[in-house]
């Protein structure tokens, strides 16, 4: 059991575990591919949220179940989860590659007033119905929920907020450090939807070529990442 003087020095910490563990590579992956495709920052934000809030509501579940009703977590869970993870990757990857098909890249040629031929690649985002992209954007926001699920109980999770909390006596101690814990996860992903999404704002003024060349960048990223996962990591 953890003396009291640890205890408040430990439950501080979990907030910055928190933001270090919501940088691994897969999560940034995941939501990188989830959030890309949003309108504005906003969007961006509201979607890392989601992932977060999912990843916080596995790792709450599991810890209230370890300390209210002494749930043991098999030890195989933590690679089948991983595996999901992998092909939940591979399978956000070849999506947002399927959606930037489905826009359409095109490159057209013009004139301007001083004669000079331009050429332009960006995407016909009128081609995809104003009804299409709601459901889309509605749809992201349930995907990034069910993949920060799998991946509050995947990978580093278990040890970076699971364990420690098993040296608590108290399960409220326990549950305030898997909130701390959550919380530093929540912030980190915040940050990091308001810069990708300010990148992505950025990046429409010189055209939708540079966002299509980008996420396709990351789509293919994710698909690398997941299958590595899968195949070797595993």
């Amino acid at each position: 059991m953890i003396e009291v003087p640890g205890i408040l020095a430990i439950l501080p910490a979990a907030f910055g575990l928190g933001m270090l563990h919501a940088l691994d590579a897969d999560h940034i992956a995941a939501v990188a591919n989830l959030a890309g495709n949003g309108r504005d920052r906003r969007k961006a934000v509201v979607t890392s949220v989601w992932w977060a809030m999912g990843h916080g509501l596995a790792l709450m579940s599991i810890g209230t179940g370890m300390f209210i009703i002494g749930m043991v977590i098999p030890e195989e869970w933590s690679t089948v989860t991983e595996h999901a993870v992998a092909i939940a990757l591979i399978v956000i990857g070849a999506w947002v590659l399927w959606d930037l098909n489905r826009r359409g890249v095109h490159l057209h040629f013009h004139r301007h007033d001083d004669r000079v031929l331009h050429g332009h690649l960006h995407t016909h985002d009128g081609s995809v119905s104003r009804r299409a992209r709601a459901r889309d954007l509605h749809a992201h926001d349930h995907g990034a929920v069910l993949v920060g699920i799998m991946h509050g109980t995947a990978g580093s999770a278990p040890v970076l907020a699971l364990l420690p909390v098993s040296q608590f006596g108290s399960p409220w101690i326990g549950i305030a450090y898997l909130g701390l814990f959550g919380l530093g996860v929540l912030a980190a992903m915040v940050i990091f939807g308001g810069l990708l999404g300010g990148l992505m704002t950025w990046l429409r003024r010189w055209g939708g070529g540079l966002i299509t060349a980008l996420r396709s960048a990351v789509a293919i990223s994710a698909i690398g990442l997941g299958t590595h996962m899968l195949y070797v990591g595993g």
